[in-house]
């Protein structure tokens, strides 16, 4: 990992500081790296009361869902990185956030279930939160639902739907700064319909249907981030695999403290 603790500011020390006696005041007793603590402090743009909140909403949720949060293991994630439905640009995009692209066309639940699929995105999510520009810039999401069918719209129940959308609103440490949805079919209505009342409002602006035309998607992505497949400057996806974006022997250690 090139971004480690040596690299904090002055400013972000005392930043640490703070964040630190505000966790002691309300009795977590968990051995946290100040690296960890500034994926909270950055995720709220440097706000430390923001930051416990987050903090204190994801410590919760480690303990309703330890089986998302806090039993991710490399060799369980790698099993269904080797599927190849999930991959990462290895060019940040023009506002040097990372490009994350789930390719839902491909997956086949009968392989891989929509809770191993899930939680196979965060333990991507805690492996990019590892890099300081991409706690910094944050991270756009590509959601590519071509060829997406009832019978994968039938996995996502309502207690894992509410599951996922606690998770990527004011619960994960990461600026989620656009969900990119591609090449939806009707179908898709249904899914979006069950998710809305969940969502907020923020991550509700921050969702973008482009449908099959790709034009829409390069006026928020460069295309230079983006791969062939979406007409863009770089290699086919197949290529992004996110294992080899993120070395495995780099893979951090950051969140393992909630274990």
């Amino acid at each position: 990992m090139n971004n480690n603790i040596t690299s904090l500011t002055h400013i972000d020390k005392e930043l640490v500081e703070k964040f630190r006696l505000l966790i002691k005041e309300s009795n977590i007793n968990l051995s946290m790296s100040d690296e960890l603590l500034m994926c909270f402090i950055h995720a709220r743009k440097y706000d430390v009361n923001r930051a416990m909140r987050l903090l204190n909403n994801y410590i919760r949720m480690t303990k309703n869902y330890p089986e998302l949060l806090t039993e991710l293991r490399p060799a369980r994630a790698k099993q269904v990185l080797d599927m190849g439905y999930i991959f990462a640009s290895p060019q940040r995009d023009q506002n040097d956030r990372r490009v994350f692209i789930v390719n839902l066309s491909d997956w086949d639940p009968r392989i891989c279930c929509l809770e191993d699929l899930f939680r196979t995105v965060v333990f991507c999510f805690q492996r990019m939160m590892s890099e300081i520009e991409t706690q910094t810039n944050g991270i756009v999401v590509i959601l590519d639902f071509k060829d997406f069918t009832l019978h994968k719209v039938k996995q996502f129940t309502p207690s894992l739907i509410k599951t996922i959308a606690d998770t990527i609103q004011d619960v994960f440490p990461i600026r989620l700064q656009g969900i990119h949805i591609l090449n939806e079919p009707r179908i898709l209505k249904i899914l979006v319909a069950m998710f809305w009342p969940f969502l907020s409002n923020k991550i509700r602006n921050r969702l973008f249907f482009h449908g099959h035309s790709y034009t829409t998607l390069h006026k928020q992505i460069d295309p230079a981030s983006l791969p062939s497949n979406y007409d863009g400057c770089l290699k086919p996806m197949e290529t992004m695999h996110f294992s080899n974006v993120f070395s495995e022997k780099d893979y951090s250690k950051l969140f393992d403290c909630f274990n």
